[in-house]
């Protein structure tokens, strides 16, 4: 129990504002009503009662008991500065992404047995969150080929399924069975803004569809083929196709390896977003694109890697004589220490 400020509630804000002045506002506890239209304040020990009986005629100070109010978002920082080592705080904020209710942290050897006060900080500043995981190992530690990494619920529900919206796009995601990262959005807008009407445009590892449904979201009036190889990110890519209208998507379930050659398509615009492996598939891309036709190729790099990155693209067009113009590229997310993902606009002559 602690001692309150009871007031009429046409008093209210003038009663909030005096306390908040003086300093004798609680502002860890919410505030009170009653049936009988009275506000109830928490007061900091502090408080003189003389002075609020005489600015408030009525009012009464009694002992009650009021709720903590949940912590803010924005009050994440300090909440953690509060169960973790302060230096680390700044590095667990931007260690962590949300899709859809779920948040996935990656937590540091070193914070290891802070895991779970780490877990429930979170929660307790984003109760939109429902459930709160971590990665355990880099993306393919679960399953190379699928993308998938391992994942551990450290507090919530007990769930990886959740729904994700982003550009105007909604999407069913699985993040145990199906590869999805929130770190692309951006890039994903990017591409989608360039996409031009009309244009023939494939999609390799589609995932779960964000890519392709982005695109269709902002270029309704191109054609998409998305192709994916594990057999449960293709259904709910199928959910997603469904969910958004998207009738200008089609799904093709298989290796791009296999499936690609059987289209018979000269694509205009090709998105390979599989950075871990895409070198294995640039000569395929390239084969596969019409004249004039961009490829967004992503792959992993240092800043003084670049020029031998560029000349390996190039290289690798030469090798099945193919010409082709590096438009651009840029930074496209962090991987590791002073390595980035970057993407290369490359149009092939």
């Amino acid at each position: 129990m602690a001692q309150t400020l009871k007031v009429r509630l046409e008093d209210g804000e003038k009663a909030k504002q005096f306390l908040m002045q003086k300093g004798w506002l609680d502002t860890a506890k919410v505030v009170g009503h009653t049936a009988q239209r009275y506000l109830i304040f928490a007061l900091n020990s502090n408080f003189k009662a003389n002075i609020l009986e005489k600015q408030f005629p009525g009012s009464k100070i009694e002992n009650k008991t009021l709720p903590v109010l949940p912590e803010k978002m924005g009050d994440l920082k300090h909440t953690l500065s509060k169960v973790i080592p302060h230096e680390y705080v700044n590095d667990v904020i931007r260690s962590f992404d949300t899709v859809g209710d779920i948040a996935i942290l990656q937590i540091p050897p070193k914070l290891e047995n802070f895991k779970l006060q780490i877990a429930h900080a979170l929660k307790r500043t984003q109760p939109s969150l429902k459930v709160i995981a971590r990665k355990i190992g880099k993306v393919g530690s679960k399953n190379e080929l699928y993308r998938l990494t391992k994942l551990e619920i450290l507090t919530g529900e007990q769930r990886f399924t959740t729904t994700h919206k982003e550009h105007g796009v909604t999407m069913k995601i699985d993040l145990d069975n199906a590869y999805f990262s929130p770190k692309s959005s951006n890039e994903r807008l990017r591409v989608a803004k360039l996409t031009k009407l009309e244009e023939n445009v494939l999609v390799m590892f589609a995932g779960v569809g964000p890519s392709a449904l982005v695109i269709s979201e902002f270029q309704p009036n191109c054609h998409i083929w998305a192709v994916e190889i594990n057999p449960i990110a293709v259904e709910l890519l199928k959910e997603n196709v469904r969910l958004n209208r998207a009738g200008n998507i089609t799904v093709i379930s298989g290796d791009v390896l296999k499936e690609v050659p059987k289209l018979g398509i000269l694509f205009d615009r090709i998105v390979m977003p599989y950075p871990e492996r895409n070198w294995d598939f640039l000569n395929l891309a390239i084969e596969n694109t019409a004249p004039q036709g961009v490829i967004h190729f992503y792959a992993f790099a240092k800043e003084d890697e670049l020029k031998e990155t560029i000349k390996k693209i190039e290289d690798a067009a030469k090798d099945i004589g193919k010409s082709i113009e590096i438009l651009d590229w840029t930074k496209a997310g962090s991987y590791a220490p002073k390595t980035w993902r970057y993407v290369f606009d490359i149009r092939v002559i």
